[in-house]
């Protein structure tokens, strides 16, 4: 049994030493293969604070682009809709202009469109974005612009009942003025008809929650334009107006339909001058927020490519150090095969 002896501490030590050239090795292996170093924070020490907060940027960074991606969708999606609103209002307005000219027939064409028109009115401003409203404010869950198709009969309530109130007879000019400031009454701030039975949202333009998208560190971009804006409801002022055209002599006079047409003209004027205001507002900050983007996908780029740069594995250096733990393994191994084949006798 005493004819091959090895003290024990030397063969405890020889066996660590070889577990930890086998583990280098494996490491070395790794980071060859993969091109990575296995833990760059560790070789770098004190200075690993670096790399964190690269990562850090490169996360955040991230988060910031997609939240800027999907407002800038939103608001191309909000300026598609307004464009074809836009169309709308211009249609009308020359449409207007042409009744002005032509009277009754042109009148009662006008009435009849109105229904399809706000139907039209209501389909964009109640445009869907990945399943929220985007006119809806804060409140996209639910449709902003709700029941609009029975405005026509709202008006026309309201036509009967001021005839009635005038003992029957037709309203003239004067008669159709009180009418007139009664249906721009119905559209005005929140508490009005309009916000009672036709604006679903409960986000409006005078609140002070507007959308917001997170644009850098402590920095954020408001943008919103919502269906209560007011060049939307001057809109429906006018339409509400045209929807009365098309009424025969024994409720409104020539010059109650005269004057009629002329304040809607103005209310869809007024209105299309509101939408390009609003859609030039929209647009530079569409254009602020793709600048903003530009600038922090360059940092994103900058930051990975520091981070690939102090990650990155030494190939040659690698290459030199498996070399020499082979050789020292082999050494190691040879070494210890020497060793074993000593009786008592040589090894004393």
């Amino acid at each position: 049994m005493m004819d091959r002896v090895s003290p024990a501490g030397i063969a405890i030590g020889r066996q660590a030493n070889l577990q930890s050239l086998q583990a280098q090795l494996a490491r070395a292996t790794a980071e060859m293969s993969s091109g990575r170093k296995s833990d760059p924070a560790r070789e770098m020490g004190v200075g690993a604070s670096l790399l964190y907060r690269l990562h850090d940027d490169i996360q955040q960074g991230g988060a910031i682009r997609n939240s800027t991606s999907l407002a800038g969708e939103r608001m191309k999606t909000m300026q598609t809709a307004m464009t074809s609103v836009g169309k709308i209002f211009e249609d009308v307005s020359a449409q207007i202009l042409q009744a002005d000219a032509l009277k009754q027939q042109s009148y009662e064409t006008l009435a009849a469109d109105t229904p399809d028109l706000l139907a039209s009115i209501s389909d964009l401003l109640n445009t869907d974005f990945q399943g929220q409203k985007v006119f809806g404010g804060t409140d996209s869950g639910n449709r902003p612009l709700r029941d609009i198709a029975k405005l026509p009969a709202q008006i026309q309530s309201m036509l009967e009942a001021a005839v009635n109130a005038n003992a029957g007879a037709p309203l003239d000019a004067a008669g159709v003025a009180e009418l007139m400031q009664d249906i721009e009454d119905a559209f005005a701030g929140p508490g009005s008809a309009f916000y009672s039975l036709y604006y679903g949202s409960s986000s409006t333009t005078g609140d002070t929650k507007p959308n917001m998208v997170r644009i850098g560190e402590g920095q954020t971009l408001a943008y919103d334009v919502r269906t209560d804006n007011a060049a939307f409801r001057d809109a429906f002022k006018a339409l509400a107006m045209t929807s009365l055209l098309g009424k025969g002599g024994d409720m409104l006079s020539h010059d109650a339909k005269v004057a009629l047409a002329d304040r809607a003209g103005e209310l869809m004027r007024g209105a299309q001058s509101g939408l390009t205001t609003l859609a030039g507002t929209l647009g530079t900050k569409q254009a602020r927020l793709e600048r903003l983007a530009e600038i922090q996908s360059r940092a994103v780029d900058a930051a990975a490519a520091q981070i690939n740069d102090l990650e990155q594995a030494d190939y040659y250096t690698l290459s030199d150090q498996i070399s020499t733990m082979q050789i020292q393994l082999q050494a190691t191994y040879s070494i210890t095969a020497q060793l074993s084949k000593l009786s008592l006798v040589n090894y004393l």
